[in-house]
């Protein structure tokens, strides 16, 4: 039987970018599937791969925006399928429960604002956990020089 090279181990192994137990939308929070959290690892790694990040080059652990990004998207993709809107039609003869109105489209709408949110503050450096903070000497001095 021939041996699996590690770099096609760590391509079969899926990474998830959050912790699944630290879900704490409570409408949504069991309607988040294995399905879901497969579809939200492949998201991040889209978006790393656009800003020219390899997914292998993604940062262990999990830097806070990237784990909050999966999570919110997560969470989008969820409200989306529960969603009226996604099914057709309304809820009984109630004119405030539309298909635009219900409790999961209201949700994916506010989940994906702040996806977009999110997405206007990561860059390339939030995937790799970006450079380390240079270290300041204090009290700061400017040398003065006559010319």
């Amino acid at each position: 039987m021939p041996s699996i090279p590690m770099a096609d181990i760590e391509d079969i192994a899926t990474r998830q970018y959050f912790d699944t137990t630290m879900l704490d939308d409570a409408l949504l929070r069991t309607y988040v599937t294995p399905e879901i959290v497969k579809e939200s690892t492949q998201y991040v790694e889209s978006i790393a791969q656009s800003m020219g990040i390899d997914k292998k080059e993604i940062y262990s652990p999990t830097p806070y925006l990237i784990s909050r990004l999966a999570m919110i998207y997560a969470y989008m993709t969820a409200a989306q399928r529960k969603a009226l809107f996604t099914k057709g039609g309304s809820v009984g003869s109630r004119h405030d429960l539309s298909a635009d109105n219900d409790s999961f489209a209201l949700k994916y709408r506010m989940y994906r604002e702040a996806l977009n949110d999110l997405i206007k503050q990561i860059t390339p450096l939030t995937f790799t956990n970006g450079k380390p903070a240079k270290r300041r000497r204090f009290p700061f001095t400017q040398p003065i020089a006559r010319n």
